[in-house]
């Protein structure tokens, strides 16, 4: 399979994660607790399983934060790694800090991934040798010239 081809499956599951999100309102969506105080929705659960169903293939492996892991992943070359609702805390709050993220992982190397954030409208893809894009425009990082001015971007937890 090509690297354009993986970014494809990347783009189609992101896709489909955001329709499989769509029943969820982030802020009122009813949670329980995992260990160490991690809080799980119904959201995490839906975009896991849409996730899961789509993108492996045959051959492939899966590990996600929300299914219970299979060692035979390890004996696979491709592997998806996929957190179905990255900042589940941000999500439970109605926090707009949160995003759907997958990466394909080759021979034990990252390869390609993307990541969809709904409410902010964008869509990351990547892959390696193809670049980056931004809701599917190049996305290029901007001319440094001073630090004063500069973003940075951390989670709160």
């Amino acid at each position: 399979m090509s690297r354009e081809q993986d970014l494809e499956r990347i783009a189609e599951g992101l896709r489909r994660a955001e329709l499989a999100l769509e029943p969820f309102t982030p802020g009122k969506t009813a949670y329980s607790m995992k260990d160490h105080d991690d809080p799980v929705t119904a959201a995490d659960l839906a975009v896991d399983a849409v996730l899961r169903d789509f993108l492996p293939v045959s051959g492939e492996g899966w590990l996600s934060e929300e299914t219970r892991d299979d060692a035979s992943r390890l004996s696979c070359s491709r592997v998806w790694i996929v957190d179905p609702v990255d900042g589940t805390k941000e999500f439970v709050q109605g926090i707009p800090e949160w995003c759907v993220s997958i990466g394909l992982v080759e021979e034990g190397r990252p390869v390609a991934g993307g990541l969809v954030n709904p409410i902010a409208g964008q869509t990351i893809i990547g892959g390696e040798g193809l670049g980056v894009s931004l809701n599917g425009e190049p996305a290029r990082p901007r001319p440094l010239e001073a630090l004063e001015g500069l973003e940075v971007l951390s989670s709160r937890s």
